[in-house]
């Protein structure tokens, strides 16, 4: 068994909500935390010292590849709509790794992160959020084994 503290996390939209989950990971599990900010320089440094390192999106690739738990925190503007997926994000995790959004739903591409669990690309996924809330009854993320769903209610 593998404890908590040996593992990364990246957090994706590192503002507020990704400092409070920051600060969690670190402080309270000692894990190592980055949080990824499309202006790094704009972070303060409080929310700065929850973290290993803060970084920006041209550093997305490197630390996707390495991060055993990905956190999507990402608001709904246009930039983020289906900024999530395949090409920038599935495929690039470990295949243990876990995804997981908290942010908005409509920044998961998930046709794409069915495929990735369903063939084993990642993990798994802790999924908070949706693109159509609440979640249909016949979405095929209610049956895959290694998905955990809330009912929007993530803290």
């Amino acid at each position: 068994m593998e404890v908590v503290s040996s593992k990364s996390m990246a957090i994706i939209g590192y503002g507020d909500i990704g400092a409070a989950c920051a600060k969690i990971a670190k402080n309270g599990f000692g894990m190592k935390v980055w949080g990824i900010k499309r202006n790094p320089n704009d972070c303060s440094d409080l929310y700065r010292s929850y973290c290993d390192e803060v970084v920006g999106n041209d550093q997305y690739d490197r630390i996707v590849k390495e991060a055993d738990f990905i956190v999507g925190v990402l608001p709904k503007v246009s930039d983020t709509e289906d900024f999530f997926n395949m090409e920038t994000t599935f495929s690039k995790m470990k295949k243990t790794a876990v995804f997981m959004n908290i942010g908005r739903g409509p920044t998961v591409q998930e046709e794409d992160l069915i495929k990735a669990l369903k063939e084993g690309m990642i993990g798994g996924a802790v999924l908070d959020v949706f693109k159509k809330e609440p979640l249909e009854p016949e979405n095929e993320l209610w049956s895959l084994p290694n998905v955990l769903l809330t009912p929007h209610c993530a803290q």
